[in-house]
């Protein structure tokens, strides 16, 4: 396994063990997927120099690590489970919205 795998791992795994929640876990992943995002938006985008070449290391997203692996079935079927944990985001901000007080 490369690091990043086992760094995401090991933080879900600590997330899990510490807040014992499933909403924790779902708010974890998006979290994570969305700051690979923004790293990788930033060093393409805004930071070109090489004086942060540190951040090459860093992947694109969740799903580029899922495909950095050739794993033929199983990664569709961890995609889809990647999926549904966004699907499940979406539905606990939708009520949190709609719960708001105004």
């Amino acid at each position: 396994m490369t690091v990043p795998v086992i760094v995401l791992i090991i933080l879900l795994v600590l997330i899990i063990i510490f807040f014992k929640d499933f909403n924790a876990f779902v708010y974890s992943v998006v979290m994570i997927d969305i700051f690979l995002r923004i790293v990788t938006y930033l060093k393409t985008y805004i930071i070109k120099d090489s004086a942060f070449g540190f951040l090459n290391f860093i992947p694109e997203s969740i799903p580029a690590i899922i495909k950095s692996f050739d794993l033929g079935m199983f990664i569709d079927i961890i995609m889809f489970l990647y999926i549904v944990v966004y699907i499940i985001f979406l539905g606990l901000m939708a009520s949190k919205f709609i719960n708001r007080k105004f």
